[in-house]
């Protein structure tokens, strides 16, 4: 991830990046906890804490695939212009009969006391 999904991203290293995490997915299902105790079980917890890194790794990198935009501190060298009016809004994951399946939720600009105005920033 920090070399393949990092804040500056080109395709070719996000496609390298999801082929390695669904590599370690396979080998994650080979995976076994040893140690049998019912209490303060760390090999327990770090064999759930890798199932969950793993999914949101895929996640990330699947959303970085997906946005063909320069936005907030995802830069891509392919892209580098904003488009807010094809990508003003939230990228979202749900996980279905165990495939990632991505879809999008409106960003909200109004709050309470004021509207809020999308702004660049450079690095």
């Amino acid at each position: 991830m920090t070399r393949n999904v990092n804040v500056f991203r080109e395709a070719e290293s996000l496609k390298t990046a999801l082929a390695d995490i669904r590599e370690a997915r396979e080998r994650y299902q080979d995976v076994y906890v040893s140690d049998p105790s019912r209490t303060f079980n760390t090999d327990l917890i770090h064999t759930i804490e890798t199932r969950n890194v793993l999914d949101l790794a895929e996640a990330i990198t699947l959303g970085a695939l997906a946005r063909d935009e320069f936005r907030g501190a995802h830069w891509r060298k392919e892209h580098q212009e904003r488009k807010d009016d094809e990508w003003l809004k939230h990228t979202m994951l749900t996980w279905t009969d165990g495939e990632p399946r991505l879809w999008y939720k409106p960003v909200v600009l109004e709050g309470e006391s004021r509207a809020y105005e999308p702004s660049s920033r450079s690095y």
